[in-house]
């Protein structure tokens, strides 16, 4: 962390609004990122960034000097898009073409897909929703964590407040219990 965004966190802790504005500028970005790979519906990730953002302004008197501030954001994040895709379910709704290719191709540049590619991929991820909305709670969290946002075992014991051997185990409960969905899913 600089010592510049470290007076940011400072001047926003103490309510300062044009300071919490640098620090969205600066981390916008890589939150919405990892909102989109956590739940693959641009509207939704943009509805939980601001929600995450939201959630670290008002929690920024409570943190720690001297910490670093995007993990910090990035903890608030994943838990808020867990919540926010629990409580609404999106697991169980079935994707869109829109949302799979926001989710994996930046915009404007899958034109170049051929249609059958697009169906394939389309009919790819509804088969893996499915089966994932078989999935405990606890499983689909640990599964959008490793896999949705990129952490590590280690990341997302932090993120869930778990220890690492229960993120571990939970973790190759899901994937046992997801080959066997798929396989299913295959017949």
């Amino acid at each position: 962390m600089t010592t510049c965004e470290d007076t940011l966190i400072e001047r926003a802790a103490h309510r300062d609004q044009e300071a919490f504005r640098q620090l969205w500028e600066a981390h916008h970005a890589p939150a919405m990122a990892a909102a989109l790979r956590l739940c693959h519906q641009r509207a939704l990730a943009e509805e939980i960034t601001q929600g995450a953002f939201l959630l670290a302004w008002r929690g920024l008197p409570r943190f720690k000097k001297g910490c670093p501030f995007r993990p910090w954001l990035m903890r608030i994040l994943y838990r808020h898009a867990l919540d926010v895709m629990e409580k609404q379910r999106t697991y169980l709704r079935p994707l869109s073409l829109d949302d799979v290719l926001a989710s994996e191709v930046p915009t404007g540049s899958h034109d170049h897909l051929e249609q059958g590619d697009v169906q394939e991929r389309v009919a790819e991820r509804e088969v893996v929703r499915r089966a994932l909305a078989q999935l405990s709670t606890e499983q689909r969290r640990v599964i959008a964590l490793r896999y949705g946002a990129d952490l590590t075992e280690v990341d997302i014991a932090q993120v869930l407040g778990w220890p690492v051997g229960t993120v571990k185990s939970r973790l190759n409960r899901a994937r046992a219990r997801l080959r066997v969905l798929l396989s299913e899913e295959e017949r």
